[in-house]
């Protein structure tokens, strides 16, 4: 501080006034007032160092000055303010000047200790005095004497101010070191408490505790919380004018304590001094035949009567000090007992308190802090008075109905939310982890009582709060998150940053807690919740399908609705998004990008445009080269087109309904190979086993923290060394893990107790004996649990140290079925290496690596998914598929030939319902249908991508339809566009990815052992006529919509059978009606008919529930029927009625009870279905001596620019159980034809003889005779055969 300043402010404080000794008065001026009013502009211009406020400390201006002014001038109202707002200033805490951080930098840290030492000099010289006191409790006094609602705001703000000064007054710590204070007697604090309740302060807070001064409760809990922080409520509780028994009988123990352990330090050093001379002056000896560092024999101070008692280690630090900065610090008060006369005012205090205002008070503040209404982290002073008083009520006469405001579930609730909160900041704020765990220590204190509270409401011989006190107990160890706190709480346990005293108080937390929770399981039993993961595996429904009730799903908003506003997030710009792309992921790149796909549709429905866009744009820089997400370059007005695109595209996302129970979830479990399983975490009602609960504390953590607490035994209080015992008895016995004790620092603490035996010491003596007894038994039988010692075992450990360590007792220990080593990782990708290295072979690669794998159980869905996650993946399991995928791998350049082809179908299409559908089916190559789209608009066939979506039906739906499917149109007309935003990333013309809600549920088990049980199904495959009057019937009575079904389902089929690779041994997949029409449909004999007619089994037994779509089906002839299906649907099938209808008559009806046919039914069908192709072959002869009226050229597949004839001959074919002659009849040919590699349709045709044709030109047809009043009607059906 420089020189001027210096003197300008002692000139300052001279001109305040001075202290007539005469009178004993404190003269003032004229110009008093305004030099106060300096004084205070003088500390708001202060410094970080705090110069000017270390200034008027060393001046004692407050005490010389001040005080003595206020004393004898405090009717002088304004002085009186002006003054007020002075003292409040000079007696800020230190820590708040600081920011609520001690310093860490030395001159910081000087400051702050003269400014701390200033402030015990203001307390200890000026507010010890009852008259400074009596001067604040006339002022308070005449102002209360105001009502409340007649009070002016300068009022009440001196009101606060004189609160604020007493706070600040009681919050300056004691000096331990200066006052040297024993108990039972008045310390500076205690002097402080004197002198208020001298002035009558105290029965000024306590009225202001009542209804009436609500504003002042934070500060009245605050200044009582200061008051009160240096008694032990208890032993305020028991202050009476004459010692009691008990504190008698407390007393003579500490007593005997301290005299026995001084007589014992006395025996000890006359042994140790009981010889003449000092041991340093007996000479030095040698060890013979013991050779030290040098050559020479080992020198030794002393005699040695045996040579064990030899000790290298006395040079050496006996115990390891951690350093200062690296200790917990102390979080617990101290607490001392005060003078006697002190301790009897407090505890008429606090029973005025209790009686009067605790139950309003605590109910306001508790408010105050759940709306957020008072200053940050204000709760602690209410967690300690929620412990204090309760404490003091408990020691005082117990009843419940003075703290009825705190004892309730929500108060356990609080609490608990209170300390989750604390420790997330410790893990957070690692730097100042010391204040947060002081909080932490108060709710944890607050929680303890609480449950001492209940046990002894649990205690009382009142029926009523016995009652109360077992609902509590039922609601607190009913609820899941309530028993699994004290678990949690307890392994969470850190040394490093908790104090010694949060252990005591969290050791005696847990004994509290197990022994109620015990109690109340003996006497009552309990029912608790219990979080499960429900394993739901698919049921066999019963025969009678019921419908599905219609989920009740919450309605999306139209896009029009969200246009607008997605149009100003993008003019406005949003935050950067973080990539949607994670290189440590298991989902491949295009599962990612349609994951990223739902998330922006998601957003978009749930309102979070901001994220919906960011999303978008991240995606767009992660896959530029795709354009998925649209061009890096794209404009606003396209962009927007793009989120209307992804928002009406049915990608199944669903808008999540609002659920009463939070934590329920459906995930499906893909990787069980054996069945198809949903999980769901559930909370269910369950028996409550207290000893699988008391499993749970079988941890190294608590056992740790237990040890370490039982080190300081000897300063421990006996109930705590109790809890700390009956704890590890919990482990040891009661759940039978004695050998987690077994610990080289635990023993030493045993050593020292069997040592140093003690009365008090009873119960851990057994409890050591106990626990080293066990260690001799096992280590007879293990020698290795001498090694154990030196680490601390888990659970599992210590049963394997007991009975072995390859012993798995526990089903949850065992290995996982599906779990790869490292060593058959390796196995696993050598093999691989090895077969794509030797090309020469077209062995299926997941077969060849199945039959040379070490491990025969492994599976083929296995071995590929481990493929997958070890990078190695491949888009079809057989090398053969990977090449003929490369051969067909389509350009990105359209052909002058495809651009024709594209306008004629447009021309012929485009006014269809689903243009892209037909015209996507008949282009010679496969592509996405954003490429033909885009590919038209470019032409200029097309004005606007609109006119390619799929257009509504009207009219069109079934009598059975309801209103709801509005939304299927929308479903199926965004499938095909879905099916292009998925398949823009394959630039080799990839097939378009299948819907995700329509795709039925497929079981994945290999059911082969069981299908070989089962009789032989038979497959009945009628002509490609009679299948085409079935499916026109079909479609004339209105069942469109389940053949669209059919058709999908097919078309899943395809797609993962040739992912997956031909298995003709497989169960067929069930073939699952999702909706209502569906569901009707499969009751529909005329349906079941067509079913029967494309190679569709029924159930074969009691135990299947659904039709099935036969694995011995190749994806090629599935995908031939499905286009059957379509053209049936859009009414492009023309048949020839020529043929006998009895064909139709002929196919045999689905039974209800699926009993497997005699051997003559077989041979009576066969029979039928021979003369139907006899009578098939007579009209297709008859039919070629006809006439061809006309030619049509058409395009007959996706994947071949080949065209193939139209006039084909029917063919029935079956799976013959009994032998036949294979020479001879055409049906065993077509078994023999299965059997065997599956040749092209026109290969197999080649041979068939073909009707003859005038001047067909690509293609040949077939004109057939019909009447003169029937339409022509022409057959362009595809043969379907294997």
């Amino acid at each position: 501080m420089s020189s001027l300043l210096s003197a300008e402010l002692s000139a300052t404080c001279n001109a305040l006034g001075t202290f007539d000794k005469r009178t004993g008065k404190y003269l003032i001026d004229d110009y008093t007032l305004n030099t106060v009013k300096d004084l205070i502009r003088y500390l708001r211009r202060d410094g970080e160092d705090h110069e000017i406020r270390r200034h008027f400390g060393q001046t004692k201006v407050l005490q010389t000055d001040l005080i003595p002014m206020l004393i004898d001038h405090w009717e002088n109202t304004e002085l009186f303010d002006v003054t007020l707002r002075l003292l409040v200033n000079l007696t800020n805490p230190a820590l708040l000047l600081y920011r609520e951080e001690v310093p860490t930098e030395r001159t910081a840290r000087h400051n702050y200790l003269l400014i701390l030492l200033h402030l015990q000099n203001y307390k200890e010289e000026a507010f010890t005095k009852v008259e400074t006191w009596n001067v604040f409790a006339k002022k308070l006094t005449k102002i209360l004497e105001i009502d409340w609602s007649e009070r002016d705001e300068d009022t009440g703000l001196i009101i606060e101010r004189i609160l604020i000064l007493i706070r600040n007054v009681l919050h300056v710590p004691s000096d331990l070191d200066k006052e040297r204070r024993p108990e039972n007697d008045a310390s500076v604090h205690d002097q402080v408490l004197w002198a208020l309740n001298q002035s009558g302060i105290l029965d000024i807070i306590l009225y202001m505790s009542s209804e009436n001064e609500k504003q002042y409760f934070m500060h009245i809990l605050e200044i009582i919380s200061h008051l009160l922080r240096e008694q032990n409520p208890t032993s305020l509780a028991d202050a009476a004018l004459q010692r009691s028994a008990d504190e008698k009988l407390r007393d003579e123990q500490e007593l005997l304590t301290i005299r026995m352990s001084e007589n014992k330090q006395r025996l000890n050093k006359v042994k140790q001094f009981s010889t003449s001379r000092h041991s340093r002056f007996g000479g030095t000896y040698v060890v013979q035949n013991m050779k030290s560092i040098s050559e020479n024999e080992i020198i030794c101070l002393k005699p040695l009567n045996k040579i064990s008692n030899l000790d290298f280690s006395g040079g050496k630090k006996s115990n390891l000090v951690k350093p200062k900065n690296r200790r917990p610090v102390e979080s617990g008060t101290m607490e001392r007992r005060s003078a006697f006369a002190i301790r009897l005012f407090l505890k008429e205090f606090c029973i005025e308190f209790l009686n009067s205002a605790y139950n309003p008070l605590m109910h306001y503040v508790k408010d105050v802090l759940v709306r957020s209404k008072a200053q940050q982290n204000d709760e602690s002073y209410y967690l300690w008075a929620v412990k204090f008083f309760m404490e003091f009520n408990r020691g005082h006469d117990f009843q419940v109905g003075l703290v009825s405001e705190t004892m309730s579930v929500p108060m356990f609730h609080y609490v608990q939310q209170q300390m989750e909160k604390y420790y997330d900041m410790i893990k957070v704020e690692k730097k100042k982890f010391a204040v947060w765990v002081r909080r932490l220590h108060l709710a944890l204190r607050a929680y303890k009582e609480l449950l001492n509270t209940l046990l002894a409401m649990d205690k009382s011989t009142d029926p009523s709060v016995k009652e109360s006190a077992k609902v509590l107990k039922s609601n607190i160890f009913y609820v899941l998150e309530y028993r699994e706190f004290i678990l949690t709480t307890c392994l969470s346990y850190d040394e490093n940053k908790m104090p010694r005293s949060y252990l005591v108080d969290l050791v005696e937390t847990v004994h509290l807690f197990l022994k109620m929770l015990e109690h109340y399981v003996k006497k009552t039993g309990l029912v608790v919740q219990k979080k499960v993961k429900r394993k739901a595996k698919s049921k066999k429904k019963k025969r009678a399908v019921e419908r599905p009730q219609p989920s009740q799903q919450v309605e999306i908003p139209e896009w029009e609705e969200l246009r607008a506003q997605l149009a100003v997030v993008l003019g406005a710009g949003v935050d950067e998004c973080p990539p949607p792309f994670d290189a440590a992921s298991d989902q491949t790149v295009d599962q990612q990008k349609e994951t990223c796909m739902k998330n922006i549709q998601r957003h978009m429905r749930e309102h979070k445009f901001e994220d919906a866009v960011g999303m978008l744009r991240a995606a767009r820089e992660v896959w530029p080269e795709d354009g998925i997400f649209g061009a890096t370059d794209i404009q606003q007005e396209e962009e927007l087109e793009m989120l209307e695109t992804i928002y009406g595209t049915d990608l199944g996302v669903e808008v999540p309904e609002v659920i009463e129970e939070n934590n329920q979830e459906n995930t499906e479990d893909e990787e069980d190979e054996e069945e198809e399983e949903e999980r769901s975490a559930a909370i269910v009602e369950t028996d409550f086993d207290f000893n699988d609960f008391v499993q749970r504390f079988c941890s190294p953590k608590v056992v740790s923290a237990c040890a370490s607490l039982l080190d300081g035994y000897e300063k421990n209080l006996p109930h705590t060394n109790h809890c700390i015992a009956k704890m590890l008895h919990r482990i040891a016995w009661d759940s039978k893990r004695p050998a987690m004790m077994f610990q080289a620092s635990l023993f030493l603490v045993f050593q020292k107790i069997l040592n140093d035996p003690m009365p008090q010491f009873k119960e851990l003596e057994k409890f050591a004996i106990f626990i080293l007894r066990k260690f001799t038994e096992v280590a007879q039988k293990n020698p290795k649990v001498f090694i154990e010692l030196l680490f601390w075992t888990n659970s599992k450990d210590a049963i394997d140290i007991e009975c072995g360590y390859d012993l798995y007792s526990d089903q949850k220990d065992r290995v996982g079925k599906g779990t790869w080593s490292e060593e058959q990782e390796e196995e696993l990708r050598n093999l691989y290496m090895e077969n794509q290295s030797n090309p020469q072979t077209d062995q299926d690669v997941i077969d060849w690596i199945l039959e040379n794998l070490i491990d025969q159980t492994r599976t083929r869905r296995s071995v590929i998914k481990k493929l997958k996650e070890l990078g190695l993946i491949f888009r079809a399991p057989t090398k053969r598929s990977n090449k003929e995928r490369q051969r067909d791998k389509v350009p990105k350049e359209f052909s002058e030939e495809e651009d024709e082809m594209l306008r004629q179908l447009w021309e012929e299409f485009g006014d269809s319902i689903d243009p892209m559908l037909l015209i996507m089916g008949r282009m010679p190559r496969r592509r996405p249908k954003r490429s033909f789209v885009e590919r038209m608009l470019e032409l200029g066939i097309i004005q606007d991508k609109k006119q390619c979506r799929r257009k509504r039906q009207k009219g069109m739906k079934s009598n059975g339809e309801v209103k709801g499917n509005s939304d299927n149109d929308k479903s199926s007309d965004s499938s095909s566009s879905e099916s292009s935003a998925h398949s823009d990333s394959d630039d080799d013309g990839s097939r378009p990815s299948s819907p995700v809600t329509m795709k039925p549920v497929k079981k994945t088990v290999k059911a082969k052992e069981v299908s070989k049980k089962k009789p032989a199904k038979k497959q009945i495959q009628l002509s490609a006529n009679e299948i085409a009057k079935l499916l026109v019937s079909t479609v004339d009575d209105g069942l469109t919509e389940p053949l669209k079904w059919v058709a999908e389902s097919l078309e899943e089929v395809a797609l993962d059978q040739e992912a997956e690779g031909f298995d003709p041994t497989a169960e067929g997949i069930p073939l699952l009606p999702l909706s209502s029409e569906c569901v009707d449909a499969m009751e529909n004999e005329l349906f079941k008919k067509v079913l029967m007619g494309i190679g569709i089994m029924p159930p074969s037994d009691e135990q299947e529930a659904y039709w099935r779509i036969p694995s011995s089906l190749h994806f090629e002839t599935i995908r031939k029927r499905r286009e059957i299906i379509i053209k049936a649907v859009n009414k492009e099938l023309i048949i020839d009625p020529t043929v006998d209808e009895t064909a139709i008559e002929n196919v045999p009806e689905v039974s209800n009870d699926n009993t497997n046919a005699e051997s003559s039914d077989d041979d009576d069908l066969f029979a039928n279905l021979r003369k139907m192709r006899e009578s098939n072959l007579e009209n297709v002869k008859s039919a070629s001596s006809t006439e061809v009226k006309r030619s049509q050229k058409r395009s007959r597949s996706v994947e071949s620019n080949e065209s193939n004839s139209r006039g084909k001959l029917p063919r029935i074919e079956e799976e013959i159980v009994n032998g036949g002659d294979d020479s001879e009849d055409f049906l065993s040919f077509a078994k023999k034809t299965l059997q065997t590699e599956l040749p092209d349709t026109e290969e197999f045709l080649s041979g068939l003889p073909k009707a003859d044709s005038d001047d067909s030109e690509d293609e040949e047809q077939i004109v057939l005779p019909i009447n003169g009043d029937k339409k022509r009607r022409r057959v362009i059906i595809d043969d379907d055969s294997d």
